[in-house]
């Protein structure tokens, strides 16, 4: 079990892939190895314009200091990278991750019950009405859209199937099949739109497509995903547009 804070540019360079690489060769035959618990820090140069961004944010909060938390989990832009980070691990080889973290209510700093110290990272604040008097702090985060499909649709038992990303090095991919279900899931980490052909290594039918985007998240009056569409049958091969800054999801799987 390892824990890491990789930065943005760290992850969306490839650096952070190469290094998990690593850990894989370590593992004892036999062992499996998970990312326990993970999530963004800003502190190296490359991402000194986020850094700048979160401390502007930190300053006067009324119920964090800053000594931990991560003040960008409210932005569209998350909901990007922690599915990428996801897909790393996932292609790396490692057999599980887990995020920090659920709900910023579960934390403060030292666990001590401070409420002007939370460590705010999480996908909302289940308390933020009862106790921090914002009732907008209970609502869902943006990046909850992108982490409950890959918790969905990659649970555990999953076999992760091998993916070659060689044509582009602004789109990230991953796919598993579990039950004899397939999905597949890619982020265009770029600034132009991509169209990709993906081979699969089946037809899939009867299949939903969801689709994150900063102007198109489709869901239901709950704020859960819902797909954008339905129905999609493929021959061996799926060709779609992936949006600049933009994360699908393409499965036949039905889990209730």
């Amino acid at each position: 079990d390892v824990h890491a804070y990789p930065g943005q540019y760290e992850v969306r360079s490839g650096q952070f892939a190469r290094t998990i690489k690593d850990y894989i060769d370590k593992v004892p035959e036999g062992k499996k190895i998970v990312l326990g618990e993970a999530g963004f820090k800003y502190y190296k140069k490359k991402d000194s314009a986020l850094m700048a961004e979160q401390l502007r944010r930190i300053k006067g909060h009324p119920f964090t200091k800053g000594s931990d938390c991560n003040m960008l989990v409210y932005d569209f832009f998350y909901g990007l990278d922690m599915p990428l980070l996801c897909m790393e691990v996932m292609n790396a080889g490692f057999s599980g991750m887990a995020v920090w973290m659920l709900d910023d209510a579960m934390h403060s700093n030292g666990d001590a019950g401070d409420i002007t110290d939370i460590k705010l990272w999480g996908m909302w604040n289940i308390l933020g009405e009862e106790v921090f008097n914002m009732p907008g702090e209970e609502k869902m985060r943006p990046w909850f859209y992108t982490w409950s499909l890959m918790c969905r649709y990659f649970p555990k038992g999953t076999d992760i199937l091998k993916t070659d990303n060689t044509n582009t090095d602004k789109i990230v991919a991953v796919a598993g099949i579990n039950n004899g279900k397939l999905t597949v899931a890619m982020v265009n980490k770029g600034t132009a739109d991509k169209v990709i052909n993906v081979a699969l290594p089946r037809p899939v039918n009867n299949a939903r497509l969801y689709i994150y985007r900063e102007d198109l998240m489709p869901e239901d009056t709950e704020g859960f995903p819902v797909p954008w569409a339905t129905g999609v049958n493929t021959g061996d091969s799926y060709t779609v547009t992936l949006k600049a800054r933009s994360y699908m999801l393409l499965t036949d799987a039905e889990y209730k």
